[in-house]
């Protein structure tokens, strides 16, 4: 009897521990494995966010203003949508940049708009054009959907505007503490027109796939900032007035402090005219922390004696994987290319990232003849270079 009962408590045991172990081994759903989710719409793109309403309103109101209805109604494309809150966040971010500035507020309908009573003309003018920048680079050319990301590193796309080079790449969620457990989302990235990754913004999708008649609708997440991190920066920018050379009459020189060193000995493609062809994504070279060349002069010849009180600089296509941009340099004026005299000077400069145009005021009232540019340092690489330079007049010093 009693080793009856001893054989039936080990059966129920072992019973109850195949069910465990069966149960154990069983797939855990909608993990792992989340299915993709295709909805759709017989609706247009323009129509589908419009029948969002409290939800893309913003976005809407931009593309009404800037007359990119027909684009959303008519055209092959895939949409990263962003909401309202997106848009909110990003004037909230201008407006507090703007008080610390004692400006006064401005508004999305203003910017769309191109005119407000808060900022002159010419300045409503090209926020409206930066606005339109930003906004095309949500939109993109042919249809896309999130397995069209899911080949390697992703997929390289193409704005609506501009051909802007953007990115696509499908990941998966994470989920009650599994990694990438759950459902799927796109990074979403403006490039910058960077090969490097580090140097990318992002944005991550909350629903994808949505077909509409003309299109794929894909949702960005809520609390995106519109503009990815461009916006503050573009709308608070002061662009410089018109450059001042004359690069018919003008003259320009580049020296070296080694007289036996030539410019293009670099590169023959990248010598001191690239500096004037109005492309970034061309650029002067040359060696500068070795062979005794530091350091290296620009200068203007002016046709005839010209006040200028601004100069640009901008960095060229690889400038944050090598540290060739200046860091510290002087800018001087001469009537007799003999005695100069000290315009300004900057010392432990930064440059945050390629293509940067940035923006240098100096107080002058003087018209010279000649001025020039003396780069004493650079960021540390034995090359240094930059793409474009420009010497510029402001009527009112800022």
């Amino acid at each position: 009897m009693k080793k009856s009962s001893l054989y039936s408590r080990y059966l129920v045991a072992f019973l109850f521990s195949a069910i465990i172990f069966q149960m154990g081994c069983k797939k855990e759903k909608g993990y792992y494995q989340t299915p993709n989710i295709n909805s759709g719409t017989n609706l247009d793109i323009y129509d589908y966010l419009k029948s969002k309403p409290g939800v893309y309103d913003s976005l809407l109101l931009v593309i009404d203003k800037l007359k990119m209805e027909g684009t959303l109604r008519d055209s092959a494309i895939t949409i990263f949508a962003v909401s309202n809150s997106s848009f909110q966040i990003a004037i909230k971010n201008l407006n507090d940049a703007r008080r610390a500035n004692n400006k006064k507020a401005i508004y999305l309908t203003e910017l769309a708009s191109g005119k407000s009573p808060n900022i002159d003309q010419e300045k409503a003018k090209n926020d409206s054009i930066h606005l339109d920048t930003l906004v095309s680079r949500y939109i993109i050319k042919g249809l896309f959907k999130s397995t069209d990301f899911s080949v390697g590193d992703g997929r390289d796309l193409a704005s609506i505007r501009g051909s802007y080079p953007m990115h696509g790449k499908r990941q998966y969620a994470d989920a009650q503490g599994m990694q990438n457990g759950g459902p799927e989302v796109i990074e979403f990235a403006n490039t910058k027109r960077s090969v490097f990754t580090p140097n990318w913004a992002f944005a991550y999708t909350s629903s994808v796939n949505i077909q509409a008649k003309n299109g794929i609708i894909h949702l960005v997440q809520p609390d995106h900032v519109f503009g990815f991190d461009e916006f503050v920066r573009r709308l608070t920018f002061i662009p410089p007035p018109k450059s001042v050379f004359d690069l018919v009459l003008d003259k320009f020189y580049v020296t070296f402090n080694n007289p036996d060193y030539k410019d293009g000995t670099a590169d023959p493609g990248e010598n001191f005219t690239k500096l004037f062809d109005n492309n970034v994504l061309t650029k002067f070279i040359c060696h500068f922390n070795v062979q005794n060349v530091k350091p290296v002069t620009w200068t203007w010849e002016a046709h005839e004696p010209i006040v200028s009180n601004v100069y640009t600089l901008t960095t060229a296509n690889d400038s944050q994987q090598y540290p060739r941009n200046p860091t510290s340099w002087k800018v001087e004026g001469s009537q007799d290319r003999l005695t100069w005299t000290i315009l300004d000077t900057r010392q432990d400069m930064k440059f945050e990232s390629n293509f940067q145009n940035k923006i240098y005021d100096f107080n002058n009232v003087v018209a010279y003849k000649y001025y020039r540019i003396v780069f004493l340092s650079n960021a540390g690489d034995d090359l240094f270079q930059m793409s474009e330079w420009t010497m510029n007049f402001r009527k009112v010093y800022q």
